[in-house]
């Protein structure tokens, strides 16, 4: 098999590191190679905050639910979907902007999340490691404040970029028989899928001490499957998994208002 599709079909996600440093230079190839993903319109509507200082990292750590890997990364990167920089062209040349409309907002996001994917596998190519972390959003309002960021501008991910310590896991996905459909959705291919993958990630062992909320369910005697680790995770009520504040913080920053 070809060996770029070797190296992606092995993306595994690295939370521990090494001590070994991530110098200026290779954070720029990173984040250069980054930049050639693609993009919708050649808008770019995307801006990258690079972090290395130990209090503002661990700072990060605590509005992200306490998450170790972040202090202990060299480099933590928090990916923010970015339309203050295109209100600046449009200003500039005179014409009006129209950022408040939600398909803008979807532009910058998609944008956002693909440059975060290729900078991922960029780094995952120069021999480093790391995880995309979506408990950014957690306290949303507290990271913009600290990160200083401007009225159209949100972040969508962080991401722990590091030399990893232990080798990771590459963690078994559905089949594709649940994901690919022809000419239209299938809806009858999704529960044999589903089944085939519980059994899959169980063998895996991927699950193990990861129950979510168990103590909501001490009648539960079945199997911890992925569907009902899933579910579970859907039905969560905690705060830092709805993130019911999103609605209020985007409005509030001048998204989706139409």
């Amino acid at each position: 098999m070809n060996q770029l599709i070797d190296f992606l079909r092995g993306h595994a996600s690295a939370r521990q590191f090494t001590d070994q440093t991530i110098s200026l230079k290779d954070e720029r190839m990173i984040l250069t190679t980054a930049q050639q993903s693609p993009t919708s319109s050649n808008l770019q509507g995307y801006s990258i905050i690079a972090i290395r200082e130990q209090a503002t990292k661990l700072r990060m750590s605590e509005l992200c639910g306490n998450q170790q890997h972040i202090i202990d990364c060299p480099l933590f990167l928090v990916f923010c979907a970015d339309l203050y920089r295109l209100r600046r062209v449009s200003e500039r040349a005179g014409y009006p902007f129209f950022g408040e409309y939600t398909e803008l907002f979807i532009v910058a996001t998609v944008d956002t999340t693909l440059a975060a994917g290729r900078a991922l596998m960029a780094a995952q190519a120069m021999g480093m490691g790391g995880v995309m972390v979506g408990a950014i959003r957690n306290h949303i309002a507290e990271v913009s404040e600290k990160l200083a960021l401007p009225e159209l501008v949100y972040p969508v991910m962080g991401m722990s970029l590091g030399y990893p310590s232990v080798e990771p896991k590459v963690k078994p996905r559905i089949s594709l028989d649940g994901i690919r459909f022809a000419e239209n959705y299938e809806p009858e291919k999704i529960d044999p899928a589903i089944s085939e993958y519980d059994e899959r990630l169980i063998q895996f062992g991927h699950l193990q001490g990861r129950e979510v909320q168990p103590e909501k369910y001490p009648e539960f005697k079945g199997r911890y499957t992925w569907s009902e680790h899933t579910a579970r995770r859907l039905a969560n009520t905690s705060p830092t998994t709805r993130r019911p504040h999103m609605k209020h913080y985007l409005k509030s920053r001048g998204f989706i208002l139409k």
